[in-house]
Parts: structure tokens; C-alpha cells; sequence
């Protein structure tokens, strides 16, 4: 089932795709958090290169929120007064405490923000990181002198500090300011974080220039993003479900084959029950799996063991489907992975196919859904009967509606036809919302769309399509992307002279 998320965007069309990157700051909103240092700055409405209206998320009041379009604009150089960064003398322009989501722009999602973080962080993580930032700058008056400039990032935290400067300038164009033409650039900024591990107790970025420019009009810095980072994202967290005997205690046999929970064998020896314990979720139980007989004549497809009604366990709905609610037994959109380690069963009896599935059942607009392994991964070991022991990961969708008799069962597609039972051990999820747009704004011939929802790791399409009323299947993709942490971005060139067009986000 296709995850989208609508959005219009009058007279632009997407084409290629190109580098994406994270928007830290870019309107008025953003830009009031800053202070001058040496050298006299002011948050402006006047001049905005991109024009886009929505905040970044280094505002720490409002990450994201609406606001008016706007940049940061600097007094020029005057000679004597120790600004900007020339002959040694040092100017700063000192942003504001970085929200959670500006370090794991910069850090990556272990990255977390310190206590005395407007956003309200935890203890404050940092892990050993580079990246690039991009920085969109009109250049100085030098009217009265000066023949270099180069821009800068200046960071402080937890006694480093130091200075990342441009390797490269790349010429946007001419653009008009309040004060005349004037050439506007992107600063390419490499820069290296090291590890701080739960004790950063603050961290602050600075603009900084290193030049010996002096002139009588102000300029503009108006946009602050990061290109994602190279390092891949980590791996979807894993909530388990049914993982001891007390879990599997619960299960009961489906189309006549016979099921029985066994505390002789475990996959990971696990004593703390899962989430699909309705008794007690999360309790202490014994280590142990689920044993599984069906007939020797038996092939084809079916379920073959049936889960406990979960429809009023809290804490598994909520494992499967993040933001349901639980109390009124509501469902929302959501799409995941259950992961299912089981033993591959004996065809001593004939058979060359097996797969394992997950069928969940409950009556959201009578949603029946059985859903079978993409992937089966080898992991290395045997059961107790001497019987490989693989992890199925089976891609599933929740339908939004709601969870009125909810319960999972365990279903194959094979024809083997075994003598001997096989074992299901850990049954794990990871899970997340439908991808939801958060920020749209146009930089330049590029249009950057961001949002959250989605697996870490997992991919995602941007679908486009100049009529609304097309079937999702005949809209074309246009891009594709990674999510990181729960995150997503994407940057793509657009052509003013096409026609109206629509997009969606698309998860698997």
C-alpha cells in the first residue's frame, strides 16, 4: 500500500534529482536568534534569496513554524573597528543553542542536544562526524578596499573550538538587495565534529569571516543548510513482541495443525516477556519459542498458528502502529517490518518452497492483510533439531480505521511437507507513520522538501504528476531518497517555464 503526501506547488515541475541537503536557517524567525559579536548584525525581511516562507529547524522557538522570508544582514567593514576577522582580530556572529534536529542534521540521530538547549535536550550526545555546510551569502562592499574574502563556520563546545573555512565558492548570479546589485555565492564548508558522549553541555555555531574588505553598504547571509552525511543511517530500532515461552504460551493452532509453546529452545535465551504478552507485556517469563507440527499431506497457502486477540494491549498497538491511540482503539496510516526467527522445516516428506508470513486481522473497514518474507537471512546457527535458523523480514501496512478484534497469526506459502515441528523464536517490529512533508522552500532553481516518519535506513520515492485525479500508479518518480533516523529530505532542480505540478512522498 502506497504511503503519500500531497503537495502543490503552482507552476514548478521536478526534474532531476540532485544532492539533497538539510535547511538549518533560513527565514526572519531563524535569523532573530542571532547576536553581532564585534561587528553589527540584524535580523531583515528585506532581502530573501529564495523567498519561501517556513522556518528551518535552528530556530529554537519555533523549529519548522511558519515565518516571514529574511536573512541576516551585517554591517559593512569599517577600518579600526576590529571587524570583520582581519589581522588576527577575531569577530563572531554567535547563533543561538542548536535545537535536537540541527545537531542531527550535523551529527547524525545519536546526536542529542544539551539540557540547556532551547529544545529542551537530554544529557547531550555528539559522535565522531564530518560533513559539508553550505552557506548563501551576498558578497561585501569593497568599494574602499580589500582583495580577499572567505567565509567561515566557527564552533564551540565543550572546550573545542576552532574554525571550518570555505574550500570552494560557487556564483549563484546577480541578485537585487535594498542597497543595489550585488553577486550572491554558496560557501562550501567541510567540517569535523569530534565525540562527546552524554556530557555536552553546550555547543554554539558562529559565522566568521576571514578578509580585508572595507566598503559603506551592509551584506547578507541568507541560508544555512548541511548536505546529509556520508556515514549510513543506523538500523530501524526493534521492538519485540513474542520472544519467551510466556509470550508463546498464548498462540494456538490454525487449520488443524498443532502448535505448542516450548521452554527446551530459545533464539536469543530472552527472559523478558515481549510486547504481545496481553497478560502482562514487558514482564519477566521463562526463554522460549513457539513449536510448530502441521501435516506431512498438507501444501499451499495458509495460516497455520493464531496470536492472542491484541485489541487491548496498549503497548503492542502502539509497537506496530506509532501514534494510534489505544484507548479508543483508533488506527492511523503506518507501515513497518516484522521480523520472524524461525528454523527452516524438513521436506524430508517432498517440497522445494517454503516462505513465512505474518497475517494481521482486525476490522478497519474489514482490513485482512497477510504479508510474506521479502528477505530470509541465514543466521548461522541451528534449533535444538539440528534445523537452520533464518529472520524473515516481512514488510507490512496498517490501514488507518480502527483495531476492533486485532490479532496476528503466523501463515506459510510452501509445499513442503515436514515430519518433524519446527520452532518460531523472537518476533520483532519496527514501525513508523506515513511520511508526513514538514517544510517546502525554493533555494534558487532548486525546490527542497523535507519531513519526518519513515525507517531509518529505509528508502522512499517522490512521485510527480501534473493531474491529481491519475491513479498513484501512473505518477511518475521523480527522485529517491534515504531516511535518516526518522527523517527525510530531498533537493531537486525545477523548471519555472512547466506546468502545474503535484507530489508525493512514497514509502514502501
Amino acid at each position: 500500500m502506497k504511503k503519500s503526501v500531497l503537495l502543490t506547488i503552482g507552476m514548478f515541475a521536478l526534474a532531476l534529482a540532485s544532492a539533497q541537503a538539510q535547511v538549518i536557517y533560513t527565514t526572519y524567525n531563524d535569523w532573530t536568534n542571532w547576536n553581532g559579536g564585534n561587528d553589527g548584525v540584524i535580523a531583515v525581511t528585506t532581502f530573501d534569496y529564495d523567498g519561501i516562507a517556513i522556518n528551518g529547524i535552528g530556530n529554537p522557538t519555533l523549529p519548522g513554524a511558519a515565518s516571514p522570508g529574511g536573512s541576516l544582514q551585517f554591517d559593512p567593514a569599517t577600518p579600526g573597528s576590529g571587524a570583520p576577522y582581519v589581522s588576527g582580530s577575531s569577530n563572531y556572529t554567535w547563533g543561538p543553542g542548536p535545537t535536537s534536529a540541527e545537531l542531527q542534521a550535523m551529527d547524525g540521530p545519536l546526536a542529542s542536544a544539551p539540557y540547556s538547549a532551547a529544545s529542551g535536550g537530554g544529557p547531550g550526545n555528539l559522535v565522531a562526524q564530518s560533513g559539508t555546510i553550505l552557506v548563501d551569502f551576498t558578497l561585501p562592499d569593497h568599494t574602499d578596499g580589500g582583495t580577499f574574502f572567505q567565509l567561515g563556520i566557527w564552533y564551540n563546545y565543550n572546550g573545542a573550538y576552532g574554525g571550518w573555512f570555505s574550500t570552494s565558492q560557487i556564483d549563484l548570479g546577480p541578485v537585487n538587495t535594498p542597497t543595489g546589485p550585488m553577486e550572491m555565492y554558496q560557501a562550501v564548508i567541510p567540517y569535523n565534529l569530534i565525540t562527546v558522549s552524554n556530557n555536552l553541555s553546550y555547543m554554539q555555531l558562529a559565522i566568521v569571516e576571514n578578509t580585508d574588505y572595507q566598503g559603506v553598504n551592509p551584506w547578507y547571509v541568507d541560508n544555512v543548510s548541511v548536505v546529509p552525511l556520508v556515514t549510513p543511517p543506523p538500523p530501524p530500532t526493534k521492538t519485540p513482541l513474542f520472544t519467551t515461552y510466556n509470550d508463546f504460551n498464548e498462540w494456538s493452532s490454525a487449520g488443524g495443525d498443532l502448535v505448542q509453546s516450548d521452554n527446551a529452545w530459545s533464539v536469543s535465551n530472552d527472559t523478558t516477556n515481549g510486547f504481545g504478552n496481553t497478560n502482562a507485556p514487558g514482564a519477566i517469563g521463562t526463554a522460549g519459542s513457539l513449536l510448530l507440527y502441521w501435516s506431512s499431506v498438507e501444501t499451499g497457502y495458509g495460516n497455520i498458528a493464531n496470536g492472542p486477540d491484541e485489541e487491548y494491549n496498549a503497548a503492542f498497538l502502539q509497537a506496530i502502529d506509532p501514534g494510534c491511540n489505544p484507548a479508543t482503539e483508533t488506527s492511523v496510516a503506518a507501515y513497518g517490518n516484522i521480523y520472524i526467527d524461525f528454523s527452516q522445516p524438513d521436506n524430508s516428506g517432498g517440497g522445494n518452497y517454503f516462505q513465512v508470513g505474518v497475517n494481521l486481522s482486525y476490522s478497519a473497514d474489514g482490513y485482512y492483510g497477510n504479508f510474506f518474507s521479502s528477505i530470509a537471512t541465514d543466521l548461522g546457527y541451528q534449533d535444538d533439531s539440528g534445523y537452520e535458523v533464518y529472520q524473515a523480514t516481512i514488510p507490512y501496512t496498517i490501514n488507518a480505521g480502527n483495531f476492533f478484534g486485532f490479532y496476528p497469526s503466523i501463515s506459510v506459502n510452501s509445499n513442503f511437507q515436514p515430519t518433524n515441528g519446527f520452532h518460531i523464536g523472537d518476533i520483532t517490529v519496527s514501525a513508523a507513520q506515513a511520511p508526513q512533508i514538514s517544510s517546502v522552500r525554493l533555494k534558487g532553481t532548486s525546490l527542497v522538501i523535507q519531513g519526518t516518519n519513515g525507517l531509518s535506513g529505509g528508502l522512499f520515492t517522490l512521485l510527480s504528476s501534473t493531474n491529481l485525479t491519475l491513479p498513484m500508479a501512473n505518477w511518475t518518480a521523480v527522485g529517491v531518497g534515504t531516511f535518516y533516523g526518522q527523517s527525510f529530505s530531498i533537493t531537486n532542480t525545477i523548471n519555472p517555464a512547466s506546468p502545474h505540478a503535484f507530489y508525493s512522498i512514497k514509502a514502501p
